[in-house]
C-alpha cells in the first residue's frame, strides 16, 4: 500500500497510526521492534534537528531496509518542516510523507508555500500535512509545568478558517489545535473534543492529525479517534524522557564502555512506550 492507502485504511477502520520521532539508531530499533511485535503500521518521523543529526538519505535508506526486513507498513515523515527547500530535499531523499509547518508565518505566506509543497509532492504521489495555527509547547521536558501554564485557548483552530485553508492549499492532512500541546507536563492534557467535532464536520474528506500526543488523557485520545477520526498521533516527549532516564540509570550502574551494551535498557523503555501507544490507538494487528 502507498501512504494514502495506509491512511485511508486507518480512517475507514477507526484507528490512528502512531507517528514516533526517531533521533538515532536506538530509537529506530525501539519503534520498529514494537511495531513488528504488534503487527502495526507506523509513521517514523524526524524533525529538522533529528534529520540533520542522522542525515536525510541515511534515514530514508534505514527505513527502506526496515520495510523490507519487517514487512510492515512504515511511513517516513519530515516533521514540522518550515521551508519549501527542506521539504524538497526530503522528497528527493525518499521521504513519503511531508509535514510543512508554516504556522509561524503570515497566513498568506504559509498558504503560498503550502501550495508549492503540495504541487511538488502530489506530482510524486506524496501526501502533505499542513498547519495553520501554531500548536504551542515544545518537545522539551515540561514536567515541572502544568498545561494551563502554557496553553492559550484563544489560539485553538477556527473550524471555518481551517476549511478555507485546506481548500485553498490542497493539503491532505490538517494538523488541528484543540488542547494538544507539544510536550510532557506535570498533569495530563485534555482535549476540547467539541472543537474537533466542528473541524471534522467541515472537513469530512480531510485526514486529521493530532500533535502533542504525549501525556494526553487516554479517554480523550480514544474520543479524538472515534469522534474526529484522527488518523495520525504524534509521540515524542514521552519517548525522549524514557530514553534519557533509562540511559542515565544504566550509566550510573555500570563501568561498561561498549555503547551497544549500555543502551539496551533505554531501547526497551522506549519500546514499552511505543507498544502502549499502538494498543491505545487501535493499530495493533492492522498491518495486513
Amino acid at each position: 500500500m502507498n501512504t494514502r492507502e495506509i491512511l485511508l485504511k486507518a480512517q475507514k477502520e477507526g484507528y490512528a497510526i502512531g507517528a514516533f520521532n526517531a533521533a538515532n539508531i536506538e530509537t529506530l530499533k525501539a519503534i520498529t521492534t514494537a511495531a513488528k511485535k504488534l503487527n502495526s503500521p507506523i509513521i517514523i518521523e524526524a524533525s529538522k534537528g533529528e534529520v540533520d543529526y542522522i542525515g536525510k538519505t541515511q534515514l530514508a535508506d534505514l527505513i527502506k531496509n526496515y520495510r523490507n526486513e519487517l514487512n510492515i507498513p512504515i511511513i517516513l515523515n519530515l516533521d514540522h518542516s518550515e521551508s519549501f527547500e527542506e521539504c524538497e530535499k526530503a522528497v528527493n531523499a525518499g521521504f513519503n510523507y511531508i509535514h510543512f509547518d508554516g504556522s509561524k508565518l503570515l497566513y498568506e505566506d504559509n498558504l503560498k508555500i503550502a501550495k508549492e509543497v503540495v504541487k511538488m509532492c502530489h506530482a510524486k504521489g506524496i501526501p502533505v500535512e499542513g498547519e495553520m495555527d501554531h500548536i504551542q509547547g515544545s518537545s522539551t521536558d515540561h514536567t515541572k509545568e502544568k498545561p494551563d501554564d502554557v496553553l492559550d485557548k484563544t489560539l485553538y483552530t477556527n473550524p471555518q478558517k481551517a476549511k478555507i485553508f485546506v481548500k485553498d492549499s490542497g493539503i491532505d492532512v490538517f494538523a488541528a489545535f484543540f488542547g494538544n500541546l507539544h510536550g510532557l507536563y506535570s498533569t495530563e492534557k485534555h482535549l476540547k473534543i467539541d472543537v474537533l467535532e466542528k473541524i471534522r464536520s467541515l472537513l469530512p474528506n480531510t485526514f486529521l492529525s493530532l500533535h502533542g500526543g504525549s501525556g494526553i488523557d487516554n479517554k480523550d485520545i480514544m474520543m479524538a479517534i472515534k469522534v474526529g477520526r484522527i488518523v495520525k498521533i504524534n509521540i515524542n516527549s514521552e519517548m525522549r524522557v524514557a530514553f534519557k532516564n533509562a540511559l542515565k540509570k544504566s550509566l550510573d550502574e555500570t563501568s561498561e564502555v561498549a555503547i551497544y551494551k549500555i543502551t539496551p535498557n533505554a531501547i526497551e523503555e522506549v519500546q514499552k512506550i511505543v507498544e502502549g501507544k499502538i494498543k491505545l490507538f487501535g493499530s495493533e494487528n492492522r498491518a495486513a
